[in-house]
C-alpha cells in the first residue's frame, strides 16, 4: 500500500486542484481502513467505508473486493442451504432465491449455470425463462456485449409467449430498453405494465417524470443502439435510475478524462516505475490521453491489443479482460480496464505488473474530470 503514495511527483494537481500524492494518501488511507474492519469482523462499517470510498474513487478495484468479500462471507451458509434443497427436490422458489443471490453478489456465471439447470427442469415456466433473461441482463450491464443483451430479449419474449401477463417480464424489458436509449420501446412497456397492473405508482411516475414525451414516431433501431452502446462501452442512461433497476449498477462508468490531468499523473508515476509510456483508450479504439515518447506508435500498439482483447472476449465469451499482460522485445505492456475506457503502459520487464496495474488505475482516478476547474 506504500507505494501508491510514492507514484506521484509532487506539485502536480489532479481533479479540482488536489494533488496527486493527497489523492494516493487518501484512497490508501480508505482502503487500509476497510481491510482493517474486514480483519477485526466488523463487515458492516466495511462495507460503508468501502462505499463511501467508491463514491470518490469509482474505479478502486479492492474497495469493490472489500464489498463482495463481506457480502460472500454473509451469504456462503444461506447459498450451501439452497443448493442443498435443489439437489433434493425440485423446488421453484429455492432456485429463484439462489439465482438473485448469485446475481448480488456478481457471480454471474454461477447465476446462468443455475438458471440454465432452472430451466432445464421446468421448460414451460415462465419464470425459468425470465429468471435466465434476468441474468443475461446483468451480464450485459457488467460487460456491455451486445449478444448478452439480445439473449435477454429472447428470453423475455418467450416468457411472455408463456404467460402473456408475465409482468416481471415487460418491467425488465422496459428497464433495459430505457438503459440503452429506447424511450419510446421503454413507454411502451410500462404502458403495457400499467394496464395489468394500474396500481403500479413508481412505473407511472417514472413514465410521467422522466420519460420524454412525443414519442410515437420516433425511430429506435435496438440493433444499432445494442452495438453502439457496446462500441462506445456506455449506456445513454443508467439502470439503476428504472423502477426495479437499483440493483443493476453499470460497471462501465466514470467521469470524463481530462487529457491534462492524465499527463501531469502520467508524469509522477512514469518517474517512479520507469514506465516509458502510457495511454487512455476510450470507446471504439479512441484515444483519450497519452504521455511518454513515441506516442503515436505506442497509441496504434494499444488500440489494436485493447480491440483484439475485446474481440476474444465477445465471440469467444470470454467476458470483460479484467488486466491483460503482453512480454516482448519492447518490454511489458500491461491493460487494464478503468470505468469507461482503458489506461494502457509500457515498461521494463523488471518492473512488477502488479505495480504497474494498481498504478494505471489511480492515473485514472487522478485524471477524472468533475467540472471543477483544472489547474495548469
Amino acid at each position: 500500500m506504500n507505494f501508491l503514495k510514492r507514484l506521484f511527483g509532487m506539485g502536480r494537481k489532479a481533479r479540482g486542484g488536489e494533488d496527486a500524492p493527497q489523492l494516493a494518501r487518501e484512497l490508501e488511507a480508505t482502503v487500509a481502513e476497510a481491510e482493517r474492519l474486514v480483519a477485526a469482523g466488523r463487515f458492516e462499517e466495511a462495507t460503508q467505508v468501502a462505499e463511501n470510498g467508491l463514491k470518490r474513487f469509482p474505479t478502486a478495484v479492492r474497495l469493490r473486493a472489500v464489498i463482495q468479500y463481506v457480502r460472500r462471507v454473509g451469504a456462503n451458509k444461506r447459498l450451501a442451504q439452497l443448493k442443498k434443497t435443489i439437489d433434493e427436490r425440485k423446488d421453484e422458489r429455492a432456485y429463484r432465491e439462489l439465482i438473485a443471490l448469485h446475481i448480488d453478489l456478481g457471480n454471474r456465471d454461477q447465476a446462468l449455470e443455475v438458471a440454465q439447470k432452472f430451466l432445464g427442469e421446468f421448460p414451460d415456466s415462465a419464470e425459468a425463462h425470465i429468471d435466465v433473461g434476468e441474468v443475461y441482463l446483468a451480464r450485459y450491464f457488467a460487460e456491455l456485449f451486445a449478444r448478452d443483451a439480445r439473449a435477454a430479449f429472447e428470453s423475455f419474449e418467450r416468457a411472455m409467449q408463456l404467460d402473456e401477463k408475465a409482468l416481471r417480464a415487460r418491467v425488465l424489458m422496459g428497464l433495459l430498453y430505457w438503459s440503452i436509449g429506447a424511450p419510446r420501446h421503454a413507454g411502451n412497456e410500462i404502458a403495457e405494465v400499467l394496464r395489468l397492473d394500474p396500481a403500479n405508482a413508481r412505473l407511472q411516475d417514472f413514465r410521467d417524470q422522466t420519460l420524454p414525451k412525443g414519442l410515437d414516431d420516433a425511430e429506435e433501431d435496438l440493433d444499432i443502439l445494442l452495438d453502439a452502446c457496446e462500441d462506445r462501452q456506455e449506456l445513454p442512461n443508467d439502470p439503476s435510475s428504472y423502477p426495479g433497476g437499483r440493483r443493476f449498477v453499470a460497471e462501465r462508468q466514470g467521469g470524463a478524462l481530462s487529457p491534462k490531468l492524465f499527463a501531469a499523473a502520467a508524469s509522477g508515476i512514469g518517474r517512479r516505475l520507469r514506465i516509458e509510456q502510457l495511454a487512455a483508450i476510450g470507446a471504439g479504439g479512441r484515444p483519450l490521453a497519452v504521455a511518454g515518447e513515441r506516442k503515436e506508435e505506442f497509441v496504434r500498439l494499444a488500440c489494436r491489443i485493447d480491440a483484439a482483447a475485446r474481440r476474444a472476449g465477445r465471440h469467444m465469451n470470454f467476458g470483460t479482460v479484467r488486466r491483460l499482460m503482453v512480454e516482448g522485445k519492447f518490454g511489458r505492456l500491461v491493460l487494464v480496464p478503468a470505468g469507461n475506457c482503458t489506461v494502457a503502459a509500457r515498461a521494463p520487464r523488471t518492473v512488477s505488473t502488479e505495480r504497474i496495474a494498481e498504478g494505471l488505475e489511480m492515473v485514472v482516478t487522478a485524471s477524472r474530470s468533475d467540472g471543477s476547474a483544472e489547474e495548469e
